[in-house]
């Protein structure tokens, strides 16, 4: 393991000629950061950008978001939603990029997810610059893989996308579109105010001086001695012995239910884990949801097999195979069987 001033270097997660991503441990905290060496130029500091913690003249050690992972874990096997939401958030941060100067490639090794967040590792750095909307569109294929199912729905995405990732924004409207007519004005109605006849009247109006002065017009309203509608015989005493009947039978329907016992609760949940191709992999837990009882840093189980998960939520494990690097996955529970595929 190399080392580097204060910083562990565990292993190269990206590599290419002149850069290098190490997943990097800061020996001072303990934490997990990220070390790009020999980035040169000038770091973007902007949303959806992993931050720079310390520039050093071998290169940039960045902040590692707490719960983030490679979206290389996630090439072939995300599920279509997650890539679509995916997609829209990276296609809005890469415009904001591109309204500040920075034209950024995405790419799967440098591009950290967690839930629906995305951050991009390296914004800036020289070597890392390319067309921003072909990246994307080669990340998102990836991460669909041989799926023609989630194919088709990239594919339906990427038309609405458009030319550009500002296409996800609402247009401007087309010049020449004509503009909303503004509604007619209402005619004008006169207004006949009602006063009531046994009550004082409001004092009229001063009237214009080549007007004779005349009295208020009064409307009467008068109260019909007869009311317009029959009055309501009180319910026959049938009818009170029927409402009690049915008050009874909820009654009893109420008390069937709270001694009727009730049912279990939600037990465990069962995740299959598949191995491709044939052979055995170790599945640790790193972090798990609030209120799981399930211990961190356990062995959970090894793939091919099942693993049983005590309450839904987010669990972020760890896949060991033998000869590998290890591999972070975050795995939402309840999930369908999951593929770990060994290149």
């Amino acid at each position: 393991m190399e080392t580097l001033g204060p910083y562990w270097l565990r292993r190269i997660l990206f590599q290419s000629d002149s850069l290098a991503l190490y997943e990097a441990q800061d020996t001072r905290t303990g934490l997990a950061v990220l070390f790009l060496q020999n980035a040169q130029g000038t770091p973007l500091e902007a949303e959806g950008v992993a931050p720079l913690l310390e520039r050093l003249p071998e290169g940039w050690v960045l902040e590692w978001p707490r719960g983030a992972v490679p979206l290389s874990s996630y090439l072939g096997v995300a599920d279509p939603d997650r890539i679509l939401a995916w997609g829209e958030e990276m296609a809005r941060l890469l415009a904001l990029f591109q309204k500040r100067g920075v034209a950024y490639a995405p790419r799967p090794e440098l591009t950290l997810v967690k839930g629906r967040r995305v951050w991009f590792v390296g914004v800036g750095a020289e070597g890392l610059e390319g067309d921003a909307l072909e990246a994307l569109k080669a990340l998102l294929l990836a991460l669909a893989g041989s799926r023609e199912a989630v194919l088709r729905e990239v594919e339906a995405f990427w038309e609405r996308l458009g030319s550009s990732p500002e296409a996800l924004e609402e247009p401007p409207p087309a010049e020449g579109a004509e503009k909303p007519e503004k509604p007619p004005e209402k005619p004008r109605v006169e207004v006949v105010e009602v006063v009531e006849a046994k009550g004082e009247s409001s004092p009229p109006p001063e009237p214009e001086a080549a007007l004779p002065p005349s009295r208020p017009r009064v409307i009467r309203i008068e109260e019909r001695d007869e009311p317009p509608f029959e009055p309501i015989s009180p319910p026959p005493p049938r009818r009170r012995r029927w409402l009690l009947g049915v008050l009874l039978a909820l009654l009893v329907f109420g008390g069937f239910l709270l001694l009727r016992p009730r049912e279990k609760a939600e037990g465990p949940y069962s995740v299959e884990f598949r191995l491709e191709p044939e052979g055995t992999a170790e599945l640790f837990l790193l972090e798990a949801p609030p209120g799981s009882g399930m211990q961190k840093g356990a062995l959970l189980g090894r793939a091919p097999g099942r693993v049983e998960f005590d309450r839904k939520g987010v669990y972020r494990i760890r896949i060991r195979v033998p000869g590998r690097d290890p591999v972070d996955y975050l795995l939402e529970v309840p999930s369908p069987p999951v593929t770990i595929k060994v290149k």
